[in-house]
């Protein structure tokens, strides 16, 4: 796939799929309705991707790794710790805009397996880089030092479980507006304040 990167018809397939699969998820959207939205043939579709979840799963990595490209360009800025979270949930907010909850449900709920070991494989890599980032900000007094750091990657852990029950779900309009309430009563608490 890399060697396609630069192809157009390549990116415009992704992007397509991407569009599609934002908005439909994943299981709805057929290899022929990318293929006519896109347009390329479908010969050109297998040519770059061996099916679905393999187009799938390379969307779903270069989103994981925008997203820890900006994690790690905020957390070297020179800034306080509660600026670069602030920054951090805009970041969880834009990786998470325009998704359906089709779409997120797919790659939680999935039968789609490669999917499934991208999001446990970088989840582990991810919250064990956010845990040291905290462990550095206990160090330097910017968070409570009484919290410890499996505490908090335990909690981390268990935002993807509730981001997928169903009870919590219905007192959401959507899957994003939970992600983005989990994500701030992880970084400030039921607290009012976000300074």
């Amino acid at each position: 796939m890399e060697d396609f990167k630069y192809n157009k018809k390549f990116q415009n397939t992704v992007n397509t799929a991407k569009k599609l699969f934002w908005k439909h998820g994943i299981k709805r959207i057929s290899i022929e309705e990318i293929c006519t939205e896109t347009p390329v043939s479908k010969m050109t579709f297998y040519k770059f991707f061996k099916n679905k979840e393999v187009l799938a799963e390379y969307i779903l990595r270069e989103v994981l790794t925008g997203w820890h490209d900006g994690y790690l360009s905020i957390m070297n800025q020179k800034t306080p710790f509660t600026a670069k979270i602030k920054k951090v949930i805009e970041l969880e907010q834009k990786a998470s805009q325009n998704m359906s909850e089709e779409f997120i449900k797919d790659i939680y709920n999935s039968e789609f397996t490669g999917l499934q070991k991208i999001i446990n494989t970088d989840r582990n890599k991810y919250h064990a880089e956010i845990v040291k980032d905290m462990i550095e900000a206990q160090q330097q007094g910017e968070i409570r030092k009484d919290i410890k750091p499996e505490f908090i990657l335990y909690l981390l852990e268990d935002i993807g479980n509730k981001v997928m029950d169903q009870k919590l779900s219905r007192l959401y309009k959507s899957k994003q507006e939970l992600i983005m309430e989990l994500t701030n009563y992880f970084f400030y608490g039921i607290t009012n304040s976000k300074e």
